[in-house]
């Protein structure tokens, strides 16, 4: 005879570590006309892999938006220099935009942007 079984509930956690580092002088906009701009990239335009997205903590989400607000920028770049992230949602997720690869490439767009924040410049 066939027993009845009862629904397993689970709570899986998935933990990967990240060394983070601001990554040029970007500005995620929402609604935009600016996005000509070197430091804005119009949220339509940006490319999110949701299946990278990592839960942030309330504390970690805090530290994060801090992070941002000083060094002026809503992108970061995995150690490897090749992996852009951004916060977005209750997450932390991978990103991919032109502009991104650009800073990284050419010379003249990066001189362009950095320029414009000289003092915030960081090592």
């Amino acid at each position: 005879m066939y027993q009845k079984h009862k629904p397993m509930k689970l709570i899986l956690i998935k933990t990967q570590n990240y060394d983070f580092k601001p990554y040029g002088f970007f500005i995620i906009k929402f609604r935009t006309r600016q996005g000509h701009l070197p430091n804005i990239i119009p949220f339509d335009e940006l490319h999110m892999n949701n299946n990278t997205t990592m839960p942030l903590t309330d504390e970690q989400d805090k530290a994060v938006i801090k992070e941002m607000k000083k060094y002026k920028t809503d992108i970061f770049v995995d150690n490897y220099g090749n992996t852009f992230y951004t916060r977005a949602g209750n997450g932390f997720t991978e990103v991919s935009h032109k502009k991104l690869v650009m800073y990284g490439n050419d010379e003249a767009f990066k001189h362009a942007l950095d320029s414009k924040y000289e003092k915030y410049i960081r090592d």
